[in-house]
């Protein structure tokens, strides 16, 4: 199970409703992984992919537009997040046993929440402090 918690929060109501609703479709996606049939669980890894797309979307908005000097490295994380997204996406596709779910598990709990905790923790500090 992946969970956002109150620890997790940085202090921008908007980016903190985003990352309940990441974390809400990532432990969707991964419940789905051990109780729903393949299709099922394409669709909720789609859901997935599309919600992260917009979700990073926004904030690296929210970087350009408050001049992050942290814009690149934080973006490549994104990036990359995307590329192992679809990747998943890939292996789900053609996998003839399915996606294993503790790794896909462990993943995914572990990116979103050193992301979330370190990354963007900094980029919302970084943003109070532009617009104080």
């Amino acid at each position: 199970m992946i969970a956002w918690t109150p620890s997790l929060a940085v202090g921008i109501e908007e980016i903190d409703a985003q990352h309940k609703e990441l974390f809400r479709a990532a432990d969707a996606f991964l419940s789905g992984l051990e109780s729903c049939d393949r299709e099922e669980v394409a669709e909720l890894l789609s859901y997935l992919r599309r919600y992260t797309v917009s979700h990073f979307g926004e904030e690296e908005g929210w970087m350009r537009e408050f001049s992050y000097p942290e814009y690149v490295p934080h973006k490549a994380q994104h990036d990359r997040f995307l590329r192992d997204l679809e990747a998943l996406t890939d292996e789900h596709g053609t996998s003839g046993t399915g996606l294993e779910p503790m790794r896909v598990a462990t993943w995914l709990g572990r990116w979103l929440i050193d992301h979330v905790s370190a990354s963007d923790t900094k980029l919302a500090r970084f943003i109070v402090s532009r617009s104080a």
